[in-house]
């Protein structure tokens, strides 16, 4: 074992030591080591989501968002504070496995697009209000859309993937500045967006490996919810105490869930990263539809949406090929 890789080693498992070691000071004091009798659900619902926020762009809120509003009826509101909570430790601790494992990712974007998600979290949490179900299942049919572009971007058109980004001029600039503000403003409403959002810029804008993007967007949605944690923690106060509950029933599994869900990312092909993630696109479709009803209303704008994002969707990739051409 080389003396990088044990200091690498070192510096994880302290912190997650000295995670877990609060954790148990806190849980003692607080006497709340019944409650995890009770609370099981949610943290077995955790193993998947912390792994998926480790390994994809999807977050560990697009599991946690639709399960607890849903499954277990807890409000919309409470999940989305959940989530920011819960990300600030699993998806920080898988960014802190990223960063000590060097795994390539596009720095430049997440500091850019982290910057103008705070703007737009904020502005989110002070100024949106858009009546549940539609948050999720407007950013559900997103997800979907892109889908199918993944594919045909992936083996549609020629491939040739790019492994670096830079700000060649102002547009680019403009691009991941206004992408992350709106996803900003999405994880301002359901706990994640921002993730995704940039992801679906990185691939079908300007052509980014999949194994390149995907980490970039772990750190990114993992400091953008330490934003979020801060904002409801310590600004706003606007927490159910519920959520405290929950949160320390999840933290022991998701410093671990989380970075082991980014290794494997490092470690599986480009191909079978794409195809876990429609995997797992797939379900969140196919549970959206079954959980959220679809009334007519809700299917006319869904399909408004869907040709307005597929127009746009068509239209990043057709700007990498005249740019590239």
């Amino acid at each position: 074992m080389t003396a990088n890789r044990r200091y690498s080693l070192l510096i994880y498992w302290g912190t997650a030591l000295v995670i877990l070691a609060g954790w148990v000071i806190v849980m003692n004091h607080l006497e709340w080591w019944d409650m995890l009798s009770e609370t099981w659900p949610i943290s077995l619902t955790m193993v998947l989501g912390s792994f998926i926020a480790g390994a994809t762009s999807e977050g560990g809120g697009a599991v946690a968002f639709p399960v607890f509003t849903k499954l277990f009826d807890i409000a919309p509101q409470d999940a989305k504070i959940f989530a920011f909570f819960i990300q600030s430790f699993g998806m920080t601790m898988a960014g802190l496995f990223i960063y000590l494992k060097k795994i390539p990712v596009l720095w430049n974007v997440i500091f850019t697009a982290l910057a103008a998600g705070v703007a737009g979290l904020i502005s989110g949490e002070l100024l949106l209000v858009i009546p549940d179900p539609y948050p999720k299942l407007i950013f559900t049919f997103i997800a979907g859309i892109f889908a199918f572009f993944l594919i045909y971007n992936r083996w549609g058109i020629p491939d040739n993937p790019v492994s670096h980004f830079r700000f060649e001029n102002k547009s680019d600039l403009f691009v991941i500045l206004t992408t992350g503000f709106l996803g900003g403003l999405v994880a301002s409403i359901i706990g994640v967006g921002i993730d995704m959002l940039i992801f679906i810029v990185l691939t079908l804008l300007y052509g980014i490996n999949e194994k390149i993007s995907t980490p970039t967007t772990v750190v990114l949605m993992g400091l953008l919810s330490v934003a979020g944690f801060i904002w409801h923690a310590g600004i706003s106060g606007s927490v159910n105490p519920d959520i405290w509950r929950y949160l320390m029933s999840c933290i022991p599994i998701v410093i671990f869930g989380a970075p082991l869900g980014a290794w494997v990312c490092s470690k599986i092909g480009r191909d079978q990263l794409i195809w876990f993630l429609l995997f797992l696109i797939a379900i969140e479709v196919i549970s959206t539809i079954w959980i959220i009803p679809i009334t007519g209303e809700r299917l006319a704008i869904l399909g408004i949406l869907t040709v307005a994002v597929s127009i746009m969707f068509y239209g990043l990739i057709y700007a990498r090929k005249v740019n590239g051409a």
